[in-house]
């Protein structure tokens, strides 16, 4: 992509108009010393975006670099390794603890369909395929081929003393394309791995709420 063909395509300028605008805003808000001082690189950034094409074709570098994910993370759970497995190994359990994931169709077959939400507010979705399945021990999928994004994951299970669970997790999210929009929104979020380790987080308090296995057996046989 070539600097000229950025300024050359309406829907840029509008992306531009709406660059100034935002900055603009930015430039208004009243905060404390320190936020302002953000919001003012911010907004004089936003600015010189809607000013400079040169500037769009870096914006969209930076974006694009910012929503890739290389991702890995260990984390303890007070559950039985039977239990984490249980809840891991069904991929539509993503979306209930993990917000940027909009829905996963679990096929129960090494196939799954995959949608997540792109930092525009949009939806992106692709299919993916289980390379590795030990129960109780590792799971690991990876998107197919020509999909709009390239990602891999894997989950590693240790069982720990007293009940619990080591989860070893790695991660890699590569979208094939970026537009404007989608790069602004991920330089002004926050950061993907940032929010992967408090999804994470929300994880592990989601599955040690869930009953146990016993109280969930005795709750059947109960009258």
């Amino acid at each position: 992509m070539n600097d000229a063909s950025i300024s050359d395509r309406p829907s840029d300028a509008m992306y531009r108009f709406a660059a100034a605008g935002l900055g603009g805003a930015l430039l208004g808000l009243d905060a404390d010393r320190r936020t302002r001082a953000v919001l003012r690189v911010l907004g004089l950034g936003l600015i010189a975006f809607a000013v400079q094409p040169l500037f769009a074709s870096r914006l969209l570098r930076a974006g694009d670099k910012r929503r890739r994910v290389a991702f890995k993370s260990v984390v303890d759970v007070a559950r039985p390794v039977s239990e984490v497995f249980a809840f891991f190994k069904n991929f539509e359990n993503f979306a209930r603890v993990m917000r940027g994931i909009r829905s996963v169709t679990d096929y129960e077959d090494g196939r799954s369909h995959w949608e997540v939400y792109t930092p525009s507010g949009g939806t992106i979705a692709w299919d993916a395929v289980v390379t590795k399945y030990v129960p109780n021990n590792v799971i690991a999928w990876t998107s197919v081929p020509r999909s709009p994004v390239d990602t891999t994951g894997l989950v590693r299970f240790t069982p720990l003393a007293a009940g619990w669970t080591r989860l070893e997790i790695a991660f890699t999210y590569r979208p094939a394309r970026t537009d404007l929009s989608d790069a602004v929104h991920s330089l002004l979020g926050p950061r993907p791995s940032r929010r992967l380790r408090t999804d994470l987080d929300r994880a592990r308090v989601y599955i040690e709420s869930l009953p146990t296995a016993d109280a969930a057996q005795q709750s059947d046989l109960s009258p």
